[in-house]
């Protein structure tokens, strides 16, 4: 109840009832800069082994690559998200110098932070990486993903 609310959150009550029930107010900003492409995948059973690990890595490379390449983004920051079956979430980050340029630099890059998680506690039930520290904030970073990708990436040394 919002009376309850108040007691426990004060200020805060309004918003957290208003948000309980899905009414939000604030204007949509579809032209927004994205800060980040991503994609995770939670498991119907939980992985314990490296091996399933890896693979499911793999696909989840494989799915946030193309969303990436799609929408043109040239990010110098790559995530690991993992959650056990407790629920409890691990991020771990990696940050170069210079911009991930290809997809087998960004696959190497992701599977040394898995590898730094290993081996893993408890099973894990989700897994997903994140690209992020976009150079400039460009069209190439906006939402809209229905622009094809350039056919080919400058290299940068």
């Amino acid at each position: 109840s919002l009376s309850f609310l108040q007691q426990h959150f004060g200020k805060s009550a309004m918003y957290l009832f208003r948000a309980s029930r899905g009414e939000d107010d604030r204007p949509v900003r579809p032209d927004r800069v994205r800060k980040s492409v991503g994609g995770e995948r939670t498991y119907a059973q939980d992985m314990t082994s490296s091996i399933e690990l890896y693979a499911a890595l793999e696909d989840i490379i494989d799915l946030v690559w193309q969303r990436i390449a799609q929408q043109g983004a040239q990010g110098r920051t790559l995530t690991l998200k993992m959650k056990y079956a407790d629920f409890r979430q691990v991020t771990r980050a990696q940050s170069l110098p210079a911009p991930i340029v290809g997809r087998e630099q960004f696959g190497e890059l992701a599977r040394a932070i898995l590898a730094g998680l290993l081996p893993v506690p408890l099973g894990v039930r989700l897994l997903g990486l994140s690209l992020s520290g976009f150079e400039t904030p460009t069209a190439q970073a906006t939402q809209d993903i229905a622009e094809p990708a350039p056919a080919q990436y400058p290299l940068q040394f």
